[in-house]
């Protein structure tokens, strides 16, 4: 009943040191994120407010969802700049267009789209798996992003408690793949168990990247992230 008294606290100034969530789906109106551009503003004042300046919208790409292509985000994308720009002031909130590619069936395609994958800054690709199941070739469907001249960044690994345990994951940041851990983990939103992994693979200095993979203004106020 009164789990919200345990939660732990996170700093956005020690986690995302320039200000910037490197994981949210901000973008309206494309995935299971926000669906409008108020819903949006609404997100992005409550980022504001935990000390954050700025944010990689990373839509998912994945076949659910299979109007999403970078010619289309692209497209959404500017769209809701000008609509930041016009209700916040210029240069008050910066985005960058970025993308959560899943490993499925269409990933091989998604990937190599319009010749190039939408990507983090640095050159880095998100990628995420299923929750429950490891797909056939999921480990060669990384290295081939890596192969492309990319860095691989699976984001929040600590979430897939079920299929990778702390050596798979050592293994995987041995083979160059970055990982990109959510904030919400560490202030157990996830869960105790999800938490626990995820201050563990900190504590070991797994983490490259931290994000908020914020989908709501309720789950922007439960991630307890403060300046």
């Amino acid at each position: 009943m009164f789990d919200f008294l345990l939660r732990t606290k996170a700093h956005s100034k020690q986690l995302l040191p320039d200000g910037v969530d490197m994981h949210s789906h901000i973008l309206p109106g494309v995935d299971d994120g926000s669906p409008d551009a108020e819903t949006s503003l609404t997100i992005i004042r409550h980022l504001i407010q935990s000390g954050l300046s700025g944010a990689c919208c990373t839509p998912h790409i994945m076949l659910r969802y299979p109007g999403n292509t970078p010619a289309s985000l692209r497209q959404r994308f500017d769209t809701f700049r000008q609509t930041i720009d016009q209700h916040l002031g210029p240069g008050t909130f910066h985005l960058h267009l970025a993308a959560e590619y899943m490993i499925d069936e269409g990933f091989a395609t998604a990937i190599r789209a319009e010749g190039a994958p939408l990507r983090l800054p640095g050159e880095r690709v998100l990628i995420e798996l299923p929750q429950y199941l490891l797909p056939d070739g999921w480990m060669d469907a990384l290295l081939s992003v890596r192969d492309l001249g990319y860095t691989p960044v699976l984001a929040h690994p600590e979430r897939y408690i079920r299929l990778l345990d702390t050596d798979d994951l050592r293994s995987i940041v041995a083979q160059g793949i970055q990982l990109q851990g959510n904030i919400g983990s560490l202030t157990g939103l996830y869960g105790k168990p999800i938490q626990q992994r995820a201050n563990e693979l900190r504590a070991l200095g797994l983490y490259t990247l931290w994000g908020t993979d914020v989908h709501s203004p309720g789950m922007a106020r439960r991630l307890h992230l403060n300046p």
